[in-house]
């Protein structure tokens, strides 16, 4: 039988940011993780997650990455300048075995560290954009910036990437014999609030037949 949950209402504009934070990020998940790399004007290598990301549009391809300005000061993040000076990124997806080093990749280093290195991910040339791929990664997509958004100018607003994918590299053992991308195969993790993140495979997955009518 249906029900109607009690619930509590929040103005998210009256709390501080961090709260604002907690708020949408623990409720809105989980969510797929882009772990972004990037090259700055002078070719230094930076790598950085982010789970403000996913598919928008089919014809062009588009996906849409939303690193935030830093929650402390408004400032801006390397993987934001770096696409704002060379248009090029790409989105490497996250697997299970890579979730450590993905997190590791996420500390606020100079912008002269390799997260490459300090992550322990193996760089691989890209074909189409200057920026390496995640040669451990089970899907990398190498895309141009099309367009920036600024959703806002303060600490914690979005400034989404607008990111036209021009090559798609597809791990060979995460194809099924369909020829098409496996989901248990892919072994994807999502980003849920806190500390938390889910593992989409064994149990957590589950079909349901599309009703035709």
């Amino acid at each position: 039988m249906s029900r109607v949950r009690t619930t509590r209402a929040h103005d998210p504009k009256s709390l501080p940011v961090k709260d604002r934070y907690g708020l949408l990020v623990g409720t809105v998940a989980p969510r797929p993780i882009a772990l972004a790399s990037t090259v700055d004007a002078d070719g230094r290598r930076n790598l950085a997650p982010f789970s403000y990301f996913n598919v928008f549009s089919i014809d062009p391809p588009v996906l849409m990455v939303g690193p935030t300005l830093r929650g402390r000061d408004g400032t801006v993040k390397d993987t934001l300048a770096n696409a704002r000076a060379t248009g090029e990124i790409v989105v490497n997806l996250v697997d299970h075995a890579m979730v450590e080093g993905a997190s590791l990749s996420s500390t606020d280093y100079p912008a002269a560290v390799d997260e490459f290195a300090k992550a322990g991910f193996p760089p691989v040339d890209s074909d189409t954009v200057k920026p390496a791929r995640v040669g451990e990664a089970p899907v990398a997509f190498e895309c141009t910036v099309t367009q920036i958004i600024e959703l806002g100018d303060g600490p914690g607003a979005g400034q989404t990437l607008v990111c036209e994918v021009q090559r798609v590299h597809i791990a060979d053992d995460v194809i099924g014999e369909d020829g098409k991308p496996d989901a248990h195969a892919i072994d994807l993790v999502g980003r849920c609030g806190g500390n938390f993140y889910v593992r989409a495979s064994g149990e957590a997955l589950f079909e349901i037949p599309k009703h035709t009518g």
